[in-house]
């Protein structure tokens, strides 16, 4: 704020405070002599000069605030792991990628989203569609999975069989392992249909 500016806030704090204090004074004699024009009038006098000193000051401050709220630069945001890894990924450096994906993995043993991203680097990217079933296979074996994150994983390496390695009687098998693990579910019964598909194609 401009020395003028401040100069004009304290002339007009103080035109008020005076007001205030005259009002104050005379309030008492305004009532006795059933003056209530004076009092109505030195009302809205105080309010007039409250109202500038709010549209002047007040005001544009609330409206900077609210500005700087809205409109400011948001602080950096660091990349997390996931971003990291899938820059890898846009760069080129699917090595350094599956690395990256590792580490989550490790870091989050309860995320299937790594092990997911690390078939797909190695099935797509690099063309090693052996190596991304074993990454599947393993991940499955290595603990007891949620029954929606072993039936996705089992449904992948299934498809990878059938679609990549034209095995259908691998495919098959998993098909009949996700009906016996996970009975009375919908993984289940979409197994159930994958099955009666492969079995009507022969």
């Amino acid at each position: 704020m401009s020395n003028k500016k401040i100069l004009t806030l304290n002339l007009l704090i103080a035109v008020v405070a005076l007001y205030g204090w005259w009002m104050f004074t005379n309030w008492a004699n305004w009532e006795k002599n059933n003056e209530v024009g004076m009092q109505f009038v030195s009302v809205m006098g105080l309010t007039v000069l409250g109202g500038i000193l709010f549209v002047l000051f007040v005001l544009p401050r609330i409206g900077e605030s609210i500005g700087a709220f809205f409109y400011s630069a948001p602080a950096k945001i660091e990349p997390d792991a996931f971003t990291k890894a899938a820059a890898k990924v846009t760069q080129g450096d699917y090595e350094g990628a599956i690395d990256a994906y590792r580490e989550i993995a490790n870091d989050e043993p309860d995320n299937r989203f790594p092990i997911i991203e690390i078939a797909k680097i190695q099935q797509d990217h690099l063309g090693n569609v052996d190596a991304a079933i074993m990454t599947l296979e393993t991940a499955i074996e290595s603990k007891e999975w949620p029954v929606n994150d072993a039936s996705f994983m089992i449904f992948r390496i299934q498809d990878l069989y059938l679609n990549e390695k034209d095995d259908k009687v691998r495919a098959k098998e998993l098909l009949q392992l996700v009906i016996e693990k996970f009975p009375d579910t919908r993984h289940s019964a979409n197994a159930h249909h994958k099955l009666n598909e492969l079995n009507q194609a022969g």
